[in-house]
């Protein structure tokens, strides 16, 4: 048997946090020990110690790890109001639809009671700035003609939202993967101007 080399921590904790959105989304957040999360990274369970205080510490980890990859599905803020809305809707369906741990640290309220404060801050400021994209697309696509004005855009925004969520469900966790296309074509004719 070859022994083993050492992985560089910051590698090391890459694959932390990712083993730590595996469990949870494969076993769920009860399922999350030291012991699973090991196993999933092929070391001890002392040796994620090396790397991490606390199991909490791991999951602040993971919920970084998920930040930065919702980060990368705001659109360019230069694009017109609906291409941004259908690129940040597919990227989202795509990404938390395709990796059911993060769905779970995004979208699930049972995250607010198990991470640490540190995350919870830094998830409400996601969901805040997430909200806050949104609106200003939607305001200006009422506001340019290309998205309805008989509705207000604050409560496009939960339709919008809702239906984004609804299709996150239905191909990550129910896996219907033809959901998400059918379900953003009928999202985007409901908040298209009537004609």
């Amino acid at each position: 048997m070859e022994p083993q080399t050492r992985k560089p921590t910051g590698v090391r904790r890459r694959e932390i946090a990712q083993a730590v959105l595996r469990v949870i989304g494969d076993h769920g957040a009860p399922a999350l020990t030291t012991a699973r999360i090991a196993n999933e990274v092929g070391v001890t369970s002392g040796a994620l110690f090396r790397h991490f205080e606390s199991i909490e510490t791991m999951l602040d980890a993971a919920v970084d790890r998920a930040i930065e990859a919702v980060d990368e599905t705001f659109p360019a803020a230069e694009l017109p109001a609906v291409v941004r809305l259908r690129d940040m809707a597919q990227a989202r369906i795509e990404l938390i639809g395709g990796n059911r741990g993060l769905a779970w640290l995004l979208l699930s309220d049972q995250v607010y009671l198990t991470a640490s404060e540190r995350s919870v801050t830094r998830l409400r400021a996601l969901v805040t700035r997430s909200r806050r994209y949104l609106l200003g697309a939607l305001r200006e696509g009422a506001a340019n003609g290309t998205i309805r004005t008989d509705i207000a855009p604050e409560k496009l925004l939960m339709i919008f939202t809702g239906t984004v969520h609804a299709a996150i469900g239905s191909v990550g966790v129910h896996r219907v993967p033809e959901a998400g296309p059918d379900v953003l074509d009928a999202l985007f004719t409901l908040i298209s101007p009537t004609p």
